[in-house]
């Protein structure tokens, strides 16, 4: 049976062909699946129990390699984005077994309306490790990051989920959860329900700093941070993952 395995780039040359280590086997079926446009960046198995295969690839359409000024002089948003790719960015679920297509969804900023055409995400591919998780750090502290760093998330016993970060301002970034749903055996990107000012609850992608923690156990996260930037005190984040209603939800 054939096996999908984590690919980490080693370099901005095997990302943008798509070619990368460890796909002998399983690139032609996956990206024959995939529009012709398409541009792996990053595949992951994972492991569902009852003999069930299934694997996640990230991929995206015509992406713009970013490379930074080599003055050496990092700004605050490079410290999340490094070098990276941008463009449209979609996440796919496979059922491997039987080689197909389960489903896609898009990948889109915070302030990214859903009917944009023109719209892009960064996916870093050189960067220092903070945000992202960097396995192999090299001599300038910066190395390939291990963009789907699958883990259990939600807290239903599956290691299929993992964060992605956008810049806000100097040490604040957005984060999102997205990965495998075990309820719905698909690929999804989780909503957080959160309290208005009205009194009423919203559903949002994307919240601040929250995924970026480490939970306290999976499914929960229960810390405090400063702000900062002229803001003063301190936030209280208390946020789990309701099973029923498969979104988590902030205190």
């Amino acid at each position: 049976m054939e096996a999908f395995r984590v690919v980490l780039s080693s370099s901005a040359v095997l990302l943008l062909a798509g070619n990368l280590a460890g796909q002998a086997v399983t690139s032609t079926w996956i990206t024959g699946l995939l529009p012709p446009e398409a541009k792996v960046i990053e595949t992951a198995d994972l492991e569902v129990g009852g003999g069930t295969q299934r694997g996640l690839v990230l991929w995206m359409v015509h992406p713009t390699r970013v490379v930074r000024q080599e003055s050496g002089d990092l700004g605050c948003a490079d410290w999340v984005y490094g070098d990276h790719w941008y463009g449209p960015t979609r996440l796919s679920l496979f059922d491997v077994t039987n080689k197909r297509l389960i489903n896609t969804i898009e990948i889109r900023g915070m302030y990214e309306g859903a009917k944009e055409k023109d719209h892009g995400f960064p996916i870093p591919f050189l960067v220092q490790n903070g945000s992202y998780y960097v396995p192999q750090i090299g001599s300038n502290k910066e190395g390939a990051p291990m963009i789907l760093n699958l883990r259990d998330l939600t807290g239903e016993g599956v290691a299929g989920q993992f964060v992605l970060f956008e810049y806000e301002a100097c040490a604040i970034s957005l984060t999102t959860v997205l990965g495998y749903s075990p309820k719905s055996d698909r690929a999804v990107q989780y909503g957080v329900e959160r309290p208005t000012e009205s009194g009423k609850s919203e559903i949002v992608p994307w919240v601040e700093q929250v995924f970026g923690a480490k939970p306290v156990r999976p499914g929960h996260w229960d810390f405090t941070w400063q702000p900062g930037h002229g803001a003063e005190g301190s936030v209280h984040e208390q946020v789990s993952f309701d099973r029923k209603k498969q979104v988590f939800v902030k205190q």
